[in-house]
């Protein structure tokens, strides 16, 4: 299902006129300034449900019936939320039971959001009752173009009604306690179970070494939150199908499993919040950059169409140990980034600062002086005005020819792994640095599970795969049999999907890459973790380079070794190789290396799978290059002026728009 045609990107954000609703001239004043600052849509509702059922069965849509009018009379169109994040006082103190149940097995208090059990059936009823009502009235506005569902889901509920659900979830995915028996390798430390109604979900008091029940539950808490939110899908659809719907995602390590949301969505949408400005090396804003850029290109590939940006900052936001003001032109930088990368829309949190709470602080179009001569102002009126001059590529989105796998599963069973490491922001951190290899590279990139079509790609990394599904490895095969090229790293086809370890006998050995010796080459057969303050070398193209944290103990068997550990007991052991696989090649990297390498390295594959860069220059530093809709955007994250090429010079925090 698409959005209903609308020519020009989206700008603007979410609106709360609840909270000035004994202030009328603010709302006026609201609208002008909206016109003023080229805002064409606002959010609804994100947390209105006190102001629409201030008591159980009173409901009051009559000021949210004027709001929806004006927005329409004045050109302005209305994505319009469910109230779900958050439940009002009189729910809580009725029905204590909608409330989530902490890990520690006790009950939350009134207070906060999304914080409630999407078990209860009182909470889904009340939540379908109140989402009816919302369609009812108003699927068929002229101002409505899009259903949001909820806010920023995150978290899980440990109640009864939850762990009852869990062992439901769990009967359907294995048939016999016997088979999870199997699956968990329970016989250790007599966990062995006879019943169903023996498990218990994972707690810091109880069971958390079982590693394949952590994994379930998540898996099972992010399976029950989708099902609540297509059950708000539902009913918001109820009166009018034709409504696209989607929610705002956060964080790809919030709990919820995206890469699976997505098939219910029509519209992804992404909230950004980079902390810019506030990295060790001052001159530079690449890190931050490139992190949105890694979830953006998430978002993109999700629906494999242009996503939309749901929130951002136009100032400082309120959630960081400091929180940094945005430099003169990082808010339009920063904006014509996200849409250099897929999304066709450029919407804030918020419209106007709250005057209490907890983020009466965090930044808005408006602050709470009222006034529209501000600096913050006219950085908005500057994007608003952008943005449509800009309009022609929306809509549009650029193949790209090589991607990333992060993958949901992979991601957990990694941060509970207890192997090379243990600190759990190690792994993100580490696919991050391959994504940005790429981005230096100056191509489009995706970034994918790895249950997506492999086929789409030239070149496909996938750092740290250490969980396989149970046809990856056949995929990979494939990809690279039919011309790819795949590069795998260490770390990678230790587990299947339940992380219970792939295993032989001495007739029948097996080796990581699981599956995949003769594909790659190459056999682990030990792996050595490194001390913070330690490392090893190897050369590469006559380079020496440094290898960290990780280097595994490799027998290559038909793969030409591109470059040999200089250190320790390994010495001369293949540390990076490279392999011809039917039509396609197959690299392994056995280490944790520098980002100069992987740069280099990459600059190769790309070469040899045959993908053209967007510009074919070597990377400037801190300049990003993106091609969307037949033009490239050139943007420098550096307050220092950057020379791109001989014709193009970039000031700091400027960009560029080439027609290709």
């Amino acid at each position: 299902m698409e959005l209903k045609e609308i020519k020009e990107f989206l700008h603007g954000g979410d609106y709360n006129p609840d909270q000035w609703l004994d202030r009328p001239e603010v709302l006026q004043d609201d609208i002008r300034l909206m016109k003023q600052a080229g805002v064409n849509v606002v959010t609804l509702g994100v947390f209105s449900w006190s102001s629409i059922e201030p008591k159980e069965g009173v409901f009051t849509f009559e000021w949210l019936d004027r709001i929806m009018d004006q927005m329409y009379e004045n050109g302005i169109h209305v994505i319009l939320s469910t109230p779900s994040g958050a439940r009002p006082p009189w729910m809580a103190q009725k029905y204590p039971e909608v409330m989530r149940t902490g890990e520690n097995r006790v009950p939350m208090l009134y207070g906060g959001r999304e914080n409630h059990c999407e078990s209860s059936p009182i909470w889904r009823e009340k939540v379908r009752l109140i989402d009816e009502k919302l369609s009812e009235r108003y699927a068929e506005h002229p101002a409505l173009i899009m259903w949001h569902l909820s806010n920023e889901m995150y978290g899980r509920c440990y109640c009864e009604k939850c762990a009852r659900n869990f062992r439901k979830w769990l009967q359907k995915k294995y048939g016999s306690i016997e088979e999870l028996n199997r699956q968990y390798w329970s016989s250790f430390w007599s966990h062995k179970y006879t019943d169903f109604s023996e498990i218990n979900p994972p707690a810091r008091h109880g069971e958390t070494q079982q590693h394949a029940l952590v994994l379930d539950y998540h898996r099972f808490y992010s399976d029950l939150q989708i099902d609540f939110l297509e059950m708000e899908k539902e009913a918001v659809q109820k009166y009018n199908p034709r409504i696209p719907v989607t929610t705002n995602m956060f964080n790809v390590n919030c709990g919820l499993n995206y890469q699976k949301l997505a098939k219910s969505l029509d519209v992804m949408s992404w909230d950004s919040y980079p902390r810019w400005h506030c990295q060790k090396d001052k001159s530079t804003e690449w890190e931050n950059a490139a992190g949105a850029g890694f979830v953006f290109d998430y978002a993109r590939a999700l629906g494999g169409k242009p996503f939309y940006l749901m929130e951002s900052v136009p100032s400082v936001p309120s959630q960081f140990e400091v929180c940094k003001l945005k430099r003169p032109k990082m808010h339009l930088l920063s904006s014509m980034q996200a849409v250099a990368f897929g999304s066709d829309s450029v919407q804030y949190f918020q419209w106007r600062k709250s005057n209490g709470a907890v983020e009466k602080f965090h930044g808005a179009v408006i602050d709470h002086n009222g006034s529209a001569d501000t600096r913050v102002f006219r950085d908005v009126c500057e994007v608003g005005a952008r943005l449509k001059d800009i309009s022609f590529i929306k809509g549009t989105q650029e193949k790209a020819r090589a991607a990333v796998i992060y993958d949901y599963d992979n991601m957990l069973a990694l941060q509970e792994q207890s192997g090379i490491t243990r600190k759990k922001e190690f792994f993100a951190s580490q696919i991050q640095r391959h994504y940005e290899a790429l981005l230096k590279n100056y191509v489009n990139v995706d970034v994918i599970s790895q249950e997506a079509d492999f086929s789409r790609y030239q070149v496909i990394i996938a750092p740290l795969l250490y969980l396989f599904k149970s046809d990856t490895a056949a995929k990979i095969r494939e990809f690279v049999e039919k011309g790819g090229s795949f590069v795998m790293t260490y770390y990678s086809g230790l587990v299947n999907e339940n992380d219970l370890c792939f295993s032989g006998t001495l007739s029948d050995p097996v080796f990581p890459p699981y599956s995949l010796n003769d594909v790659f080459g190459v056999r682990v057969m030990e792996t050595d973790a490194i001390c913070d303050d330690e490392y090893n070398e190897f050369t590469y193209k006559g380079e020496d380079y440094k290898a960290f944290t990780c280097c595994e103990l490799v027998e290559t068997d038909g793969a030409e070794v591109l470059s040999k550990y200089k250190l320790d007991f390994y010495q001369g052991m293949c540390g990076v190789s490279k392999k011809q696989y039917g039509e396609g090649f197959a690299y392994y990297i056995a280490c944790n290396t520098e980002d100069a390498f992987l740069y280099e390295l990459y600059r190769d594959v790309l070469d040899q799978a045959g993908v053209s860069r967007i510009l074919d220059i070597g990377y400037v530093k801190d300049v990003m290059i993106r091609e969307r809709g037949g033009y490239i955007f050139l943007m420098n994250f550096s307050r220092e002026t950057r020379t791109v090429t001989e014709t193009i010079t970039l000031g700091g925090y400027d960009y560029i728009i080439l027609q290709k």
